[in-house]
């Protein structure tokens, strides 16, 4: 009951600011659920002319909440079922995988819609999603498009059939660049930096032995940063500024969702710490180095879990010292295309495939959405 009125709390705050809109949601053969991951999904399926339902407050639909008011008691449960009934897809679509709401959606018996979700960011074992999808006891989905084969090692309760490696939507849009001789490679450094997170919440202190390890080979580092506005841009190079002041530091800004891929190209190595986009440098063949810099996050999300690689290898370690970025850097420098193919091949692919086109995920929802689709 406790938990029933802080859902209705929850809502009633919800409802208050939200748009209202007094007509029935349009039919469509497509639903992607979330506005706010819908893309790349609405460009690659727009000749199916998809809806897009709104679930961050935007707007909420008075047809599907009123249908929805008898079985409140299952909250955000029930107005997606109503909204849904409304839609009559064949299939459903959403980026927005941390939310276990939208892995509910098929515990009604005999729906005939499919629920694909997609990976949108790295999943550990353990915490609060994958606890959550867990708590359900029940598999709710068709297929869950992943990174890699790792991910399944996340959701041991899941049955294999929901799972199909794709890779990174966003990054399949990308070739793998051609080898190049003789390059000067410069340096380049995934920022971690979140302009909501308190400055010291984010290991302001721990940049240390990057530091040092940049300074004694004498190497300067460009920033490859996340914040876009203008305040927050500022703080950002404040913040790697205080960090590391002796190093030479340059600034990629980020002037757009897709800005930071330009950077993933043989003229740089990666250092990279908890972002995706290291993953997906190391998926497109590049020399990648990963670095446990963050002690909070360091026990959770090192590199390579779900699965264990172990604390050191050629390319990456859970221990910032001074000498251990050396060693890192060393080898990133100097290694040849043939050993570093052979140091992270194998691994690769168990992290992030790369299905340049897109080939996998728009051949599945062809299949459903023109009744083709072969069993797995």
């Amino acid at each position: 009951m406790k938990a029933f009125l802080q859902f209705l709390q929850r809502a009633f705050k919800y409802f208050r600011n939200t748009k209202r809109v007094w007509r029935r949601p349009p039919r469509a053969s497509l639903l992607i659920i979330d506005r706010g991951t819908a893309s790349p999904l609405d460009e690659m399926f727009a000749h199916h002319n998809p809806h897009i339902m709104e679930i961050r407050g935007e707007s909420v639909n008075m047809f599907a909440l009123l249908r929805a008011l008898p079985k409140i008691h299952l909250g955000a449960v029930a107005y997606l079922e109503a909204y849904i009934d409304f839609v009559k897809p064949k299939l459903i679509l959403s980026r927005t995988d941390n939310n276990h709401t939208l892995w509910q959606l098929k515990r009604r018996p005999n729906v005939t819609y499919k629920v694909a979700l997609i990976q949108n960011g790295w999943r550990f074992p353990g915490t609060e999603n994958s606890k959550l999808i867990g708590a359900s006891k029940i598999d709710t989905a068709d297929r869950y498009f992943t990174l890699g084969s790792a991910t399944p090692a996340a959701y041991s309760f899941m049955n294999a059939e929901f799972f199909q490696q794709i890779g990174s939507l966003y990054l399949n849009n990308y070739r793998i660049p051609q080898k190049e001789n003789n390059l000067n490679l410069q340096v380049h450094f995934v920022s971690v930096f979140r302009a909501k997170i308190p400055r010291e919440a984010q290991g302001l202190s721990e940049f240390v032995g990057l530091e040092s390890a940049m300074n004694r080979k004498r190497l300067s580092l460009s920033v490859i940063c996340q914040s876009m506005s203008d305040l927050d841009y500022a703080r950002e190079q404040n913040f790697y500024e205080t960090a590391m002041p002796a190093v030479k530091l340059q600034f990629k800004r980020r002037t757009s969702q897709l800005s930071s891929y330009a950077h993933l190209n043989n003229k740089n190595v990666l250092i990279s710490d908890l972002s995706t986009l290291g993953y997906e440098a190391l998926a497109l063949r590049l020399r990648v180095g990963f670095i446990s810099i963050s002690r909070n996050t360091r026990v959770v999300a090192r590199f390579g879990l779900p699965l264990e690689f172990g604390e050191k290898g050629p390319f990456w370690t859970n221990d910032p010292s001074e000498e251990e970025i050396g060693r890192i850097l060393d080898y990133l420098l100097s290694v040849s295309d043939e050993q570093w193919e052979r140091d992270s091949g194998w691994i690769r692919d168990q992290l992030m495939v790369h299905d340049y086109g897109n080939t996998k995920i728009r051949a599945y929802v062809e299949g459903v959405l023109t009744d083709s689709l072969e069993s797995k």
